[in-house]
């Protein structure tokens, strides 16, 4: 492919994704710092255990849950956590055990050591940067959003948000916000012809199932995602089935419960494996202790939901809310109108998920462990800037300069943007690992020495980034490849 081709290809949508996930996976991987805390460590700790033993069983590597974030049968110890995200890291983890090592050591507060433990959280940052470029072509193909328009929705969304410090992190949000991705892209891509494909069916049906091995309370989504796919499918697949064509269709309702059924048979598989029973989540075996509000199901919601809704939104209990840690999100509020009168239906969907698991957080009795920003509302995010993207597409994509007020609108847009993005930076300045001293800052307006320390602090992987490519560049061949496979199924089922 020449120059040409190249530049006429990242004009596409599929070429500008492709750019925008590039650019933020290798901006978030470039801010890792390794294992942070008890949190990631308990990710970490079953990645090494499904790489290295095979099982989920934690023992060698327990010291990295800090004897806090476990799960125990006797003297048998797991992750607390729920298995999707250690799944997903144990991909990149164990295919980093045959690509080279760190170029250079990071602050990890936990097995530094190990030259190989970047590739594990390297999954954060794939995982998290695929959510936004899934988000840029859902606003593209299902929305009728400019491309100026969804690049700055997309932009903001990636590094005005939590977005940015969770795709450095090996938390479980990364893992959550691109399942949820997954499954809307595949329901909007389905919805485009009203003739779902197997493959759509199969897909949608792994990541809403899948999305819940990521965060258990992830049912809300995938619960309301199901009934919206019922409620635009469902007489089409009633009708397929009555039709000559009842084989392909019921191949298809087949693949959507297959799809479903994969990950939740797995969960039961995994729990009775190591924990005694079908139904007995991870959570229902830890250290009550430490964790008094984990006794039961009601003393998990316990804050006043007037309490916790503030704090998640605005600000409460050194909490920093949405709207104060990422101001730009406040175009959503307009853009609801927007979003309500030109996509009802979805709206409902997406808007209804967002304020059910928002009002549900609200009462969560740890919704400020100690982190400040209002994480637990993290994969959610992308269904908030979806109306504030057809906002910002409708008052200021495009927008001509070619008046005062046109210029003081242009300049409270992308101040806001730019105060988003800024929050975020100093947010992981100051996190774990980063560490930020603002004793050793210089006086003055700018010095260099300062521009340096800060870069420095936040950016202490970049010289890690070949890494993160190599890895990209084998898994585009392994799309390339997959994606060739489909089509010739695709030009198979169209013939029958």
């Amino acid at each position: 492919m020449n120059i040409t081709a190249w530049r006429d290809w990242l004009r596409t949508d599929g070429g500008m994704a492709a750019a925008l996930f590039v650019a933020l996976s290798s901006i978030m991987f470039a801010t890792i710092t390794g294992v942070t805390s008890s949190n990631d460590g308990s990710h970490y700790a079953a990645v090494r255990a499904i790489v290295e033993t095979g099982a989920f069983e934690i023992n060698p590597f327990w010291d990295y849950t800090e004897h806090v974030d476990y799960a125990f049968v006797g003297e048998r110890k797991f992750s607390d956590r729920p298995p999707a995200t250690a799944l997903a890291a144990s991909i990149t983890y164990g295919l980093g055990q045959v690509l080279p090592p760190a170029i250079v050591t990071i602050p990890s507060k936990h097995d530094a050591e190990n030259a190989r433990m970047i590739y594990a959280v390297m999954a954060a940052a794939l995982m998290m940067a695929g959510a936004v470029a899934l988000f840029f072509l859902s606003l593209r193909r299902h929305f009728g959003v400019s491309a100026a328009g969804a690049l700055l929705a997309s932009l903001a969304l990636g590094l005005g948000t939590a977005y940015w410090k969770y795709g450095s992190l090996l938390y479980s949000h990364a893992t959550a916000a691109f399942l949820t991705w997954v499954a809307l892209f595949l329901i909007f891509e389905a919805e485009r012809d009203m003739r779902p494909r197997w493959f759509h069916a199969l897909g949608i049906g792994l990541a809403l199932a899948a999305s819940t091995l990521a965060e258990y309370t992830h049912a809300i989504f995938a619960m309301i995602a199901t009934l919206y796919g019922a409620a635009v499918f469902g007489k089409t697949f009633v009708d397929g089935i009555k039709s000559s064509e009842r084989g392909v269709w019921w191949g298809r309702l087949v693949a959507l419960a297959g799809g479903i059924a994969i990950p939740l048979i797995f969960l039961l598989i995994y729990n009775t494996i190591n924990f005694g029973g079908p139904f007995e989540l991870s959570a229902y075996h830890v250290n009550t202790d430490i964790w008094p509000m984990d006794q039961s199901l009601l003393t998990q919601f316990t804050t006043t939901i007037s309490v916790g809704l503030v704090a998640l939104t605005v600000y409460g209990s050194d909490n920093q809310g949405l709207f104060l840690l990422s101001p730009i999100a406040l175009a959503g509020l307009p853009g609801l109108l927007i979003l309500f009168r030109r996509f009802r239906r979805r709206g409902v969907m997406m808007i209804g998920a967002f304020v059910a698991f928002l009002l549900l957080v609200s009462t969560y009795s740890t919704f400020n462990p100690l982190t400040n920003d209002s994480r637990y509302l993290t994969p959610y995010l992308g269904l908030w800037f979806m109306p504030a993207a057809l906002w910002l597409d409708e008052r200021v994509a495009g927008l001509k300069l070619d008046t005062p007020r046109a210029m003081l609108w242009a300049l409270l847009i992308f101040g806001l943007v730019w105060l988003s993005i800024r929050n975020q930076f100093m947010v992981i300045a100051f996190s774990w690992n980063h560490d930020l001293d603002l004793a050793q800052l210089k006086p003055g307006a700018i010095p260099l020495e300062n521009v340096t320390l800060l870069l420095g602090t936040v950016f202490r992987d970049t010289l890690n980034l070949p890494l993160l490519w190599l890895v990209e560049a084998l898994g585009a061949a392994a799309i390339f490849g997959v994606r060739a496979l489909l089509r010739r199924f695709a030009r198979k089922e169209s013939n029958t």
